[in-house]
């Protein structure tokens, strides 16, 4: 059985106030509108192992992982405040945003292909130079070896008292196919903004402007049903389907 099908999803306390609870929703909304464009032969998972996952149609296909995450004031988010870890009631601490992502790599393997951190607000210079050298396929150890270094050793500690025999392989993966950008849907107006290119993608399909209204708030509200789905892996892929996915 897929690693991915089979095992228990990682602790996710979900969005902490509905504004982020219903920017996520949107964000997948305004992903399945730009895939009906790209990739259309794919599928969407909504709070699958992370806020959302994607697996293409065919044989031997891989995950792909998102987080979305939503920040209030203005200031840009840090490789150290991404590597930051919450401590719990009992003492002990969550995984980083970036501790998640490096975990997708370490317990999938080769059926995660990447990773991607999506936010309505910007990033620093280190985090916005990790991803030039990434988004030209350049090896970041060979481009910056001093941030390469520094993205490292705060993974390396958060993974202090389990360290994988193949860290250094993980993490180069990790490091190589991990995407963070900046998303285009802002949190005053996302809804109004994921509306608007719906009803754009369906200008030339002569399609009422009621009926139109009908299908989006279908389509918001499976992604809300679908989010808050349970289940308990193992699952069957058909299942997966049925209780968290949707077909573009």
């Amino acid at each position: 059985m897929s690693v991915v099908l089979g095992t228990a999803q990682r602790e996710q306390a979900g969005s902490d106030s509905y504004n982020r609870f219903e920017y996520q929703a949107h964000w997948i909304v305004y992903h399945i509108i730009n895939q009906l464009e790209k990739k259309p032969k794919c599928i969407v998972f909504c709070e699958f192992h992370d806020d959302m996952a994607q697996l293409a149609d065919g044989d031997g296909s891989q995950f792909e992982f998102y987080q979305i995450k939503t920040k209030e004031d203005n200031d840009d988010w840090s490789v150290s405040e991404l590597s930051k870890r919450e401590k719990r009631k009992n003492g002990s601490y969550k995984k980083s945003f970036l501790g998640f992502i490096f975990y997708n790599f370490l317990k999938f393997g080769d059926e995660c292909s990447c990773c991607h951190f999506v936010s309505n607000n910007n990033y620093d210079l280190d985090v916005r130079t990790w991803q030039s050298y990434i988004e030209d396929n350049k090896c970041l150890a060979d481009e910056n070896i001093k941030l390469y270094d520094k993205i490292k050793a705060r993974i390396k500690d958060e993974y202090a008292d389990n360290i994988p025999s193949n860290f250094d392989e993980i993490y180069d993966k990790f490091i190589q196919k991990t995407f963070i950008y900046q998303s285009e849907l802002q949190l005053s107006t996302y809804e109004d903004q994921v509306s608007g290119m719906f009803f754009k993608q369906l200008a030339d399909k002569r399609i009422p402007i009621n009926t139109a209204n009908v299908i989006f708030q279908q389509i918001v509200n499976d992604v809300r049903i679908k989010s808050k789905e349970k289940i308990s892996p193992p699952i069957s892929f058909r299942s997966l389907v049925e209780k968290k996915g949707i077909k573009i």
